[in-house]
C-alpha cells in the first residue's frame, strides 16, 4: 500500500510539473508573439519615416513610390499596393496620430531602403544612438542609392538628436548630393525637423521616451 501511495504521489508531482511547464511555455510564447508584433509595428512606423524623407508622403505612399521607381521587386510592389488599398478602405484616422495598421511591413521596407537603415532607425527610436549610427554608416556605404540615402537620413536624424553640429553639417552636404528633392541646407533642415517631430510621435505611440537622456 505504501509503495502504491508513493507511486501515485510521484505521478501527481510529474503531472503538476508538466502542466506548469506547459503553462510557462504558453505564456512565454504569447509574450514573444506580442513583442514581435510590437517590434514589427515600430519598424513599419520608423522605417516609413525614412522612406517618407526619401520619396515623400505617408509611410505607405512613400513605400509605393519607392517600389514604383524600381527600388523593390514586383512582389513587394503588389504587397505595398494591397496594404495601401486595405488601409484606404478602413475607417479614417486622425492625421496627427500614426496609424500602425496602415504601415508597410519591415520586409517591404528592407527591400526599399535596406535592412541596416531599418535597423538603424528602429535603434534611434529606442534611443540606442550607437547602434543607430553603426547601421546608418553601413547603409551609407551601400552601392544601392536608395539604401545609401536612407543611411544618410538616419545618420542626420541621429546627429541632430545628439547635438553633433559639425557632423550634422556634413550629413546635410551628403543629403543635398543624394536627394534630388533637396537643393540646399535650408531645405534639408526643414525636412529633418519634420522627421524629428514624426520620430517623437512614433516613440510616444509605442510607449517609448519621446526624448533621449
Amino acid at each position: 500500500m505504501a509503495k502504491l501511495m508513493k507511486q501515485t504521489t510521484t505521478q501527481t508531482k510529474y503531472l503538476l510539473a508538466t502542466a506548469i511547464a506547459a503553462c510557462t511555455i504558453s505564456i512565454q510564447g504569447c509574450a514573444n508573439t506580442a513583442e514581435g508584433a510590437g517590434t514589427g509595428a515600430l519598424a513599419g512606423a520608423a522605417g516609413g519615416l525614412v522612406s517618407g524623407l526619401i520619396w515623400g508622403g505617408d509611410p505607405l505612399e512613400s513605400a509605393a513610390r519607392g517600389a514604383a521607381v524600381g527600388a523593390a521587386s514586383g512582389a513587394v510592389v503588389g504587397a505595398v499596393q494591397d496594404s495601401k488599398e486595405s488601409a484606404s478602405n478602413s475607417e479614417p484616422t486622425t492625421p496627427s496620430q500614426p496609424d500602425s495598421k496602415a504601415l508597410p511591413s519591415k520586409e517591404q521596407l528592407v527591400e526599399l531602403i535596406g535592412e541596416p537603415a531599418v535597423d538603424g532607425i528602429v535603434a534611434l527610436a529606442q534611443c540606442d544612438y550607437s547602434s543607430a549610427l553603426n547601421n546608418a554608416n553601413i547603409a551609407f556605404s551601400s552601392a544601392n542609392p536608395n539604401h545609401k540615402e536612407a543611411g544618410i537620413w538616419v545618420q542626420a536624424l541621429t546627429y541632430a538628436e545628439t547635438g553633433e553640429v559639425e557632423k550634422l553639417n556634413t550629413s546635410y552636404a551628403d543629403i543635398i548630393k543624394l536627394d534630388k528633392e533637396v537643393s540646399n541646407v535650408l531645405e534639408a533642415q526643414s525636412e529633418l525637423a519634420e522627421g524629428l517631430d514624426k520620430l517623437k510621435a512614433i516613440r510616444e505611440e509605442h510607449q517609448l521616451p519621446t526624448t533621449c537622456s
